[in-house]
C-alpha cells in the first residue's frame, strides 16, 4: 500500500478523554515500507481491530510519544507488549522526551524496555531515522 496515514482519533484534553467523547489514540504512519504510530492515547489497541481498520500491532516498527500526557501515552505499555509479541521478539524503536522515560514514573515499564530494540529521548531540535523516514523534534512541549 502507499504512504498514508490513519488518524485512529484526534479527542485530547482532560475531559474529552474520561468522556471519550472522540477518540484518542493516536495517528498510523505507513510511510516508506516503515509502519510507526504516535501518540498511543487511550483505546488505541482496541482501534486497531475497530470498524474495519483492521491494522496488525505486530508490524509496527516504532512508536513516538509526543509528550507524557495521558491522552498521547496511555497505551504505550500494551502497543509496546504487542509490536514485541508478548515481549518473546526484541525489536521496534520507541521515541519520547525525557520527561516521559527519564522519570519516577515513566510512561513505559522498565521490563518492556528491555524489549525493545532501541529507545531514544527526543530533544528539542533533535532529528531522527526509522529506516529512511526522517523527522524531527523542533520544540519540546510546554
Amino acid at each position: 500500500m502507499d504512504n498514508h496515514f490513519i488518524f485512529l482519533g484526534t479527542g485530547g484534553a482532560r475531559f474529552v478523554v474520561s468522556r471519550q467523547l472522540r477518540w484518542t489514540a493516536g495517528i498510523w504512519c505507513h510511510f516508506e515500507g516503515k509502519r510507526i504510530l504516535i501518540d498511543p492515547g487511550p483505546g488505541t489497541l482496541v482501534r486497531f481491530f475497530n470498524e474495519g481498520i483492521n491494522l496488525n500491532p505486530e508490524q509496527l516498527d516504532a512508536i513516538i510519544v509526543t509528550h507524557r500526557h495521558l491522552d498521547h501515552s496511555a497505551d504505550v505499555n500494551v502497543m509496546v507488549e504487542s509490536m514485541t509479541r508478548g515481549t518473546f521478539n526484541r525489536r521496534g524503536a520507541f521515541y519520547a522526551p525525557a520527561d516521559a522515560l527519564n522519570t519516577v514514573e515513566p510512561v513505559i515499564f522498565s521490563y518492556l524496555r528491555e524489549s525493545l530494540e532501541r529507545v531514544e529521548v527526543l530533544k528539542e531540535g533533535g532529528e531522527y531515522y526509522i529506516g529512511d523516514v526522517r523527522f524531527s523534534s523542533p520544540v519540546r512541549h510546554i
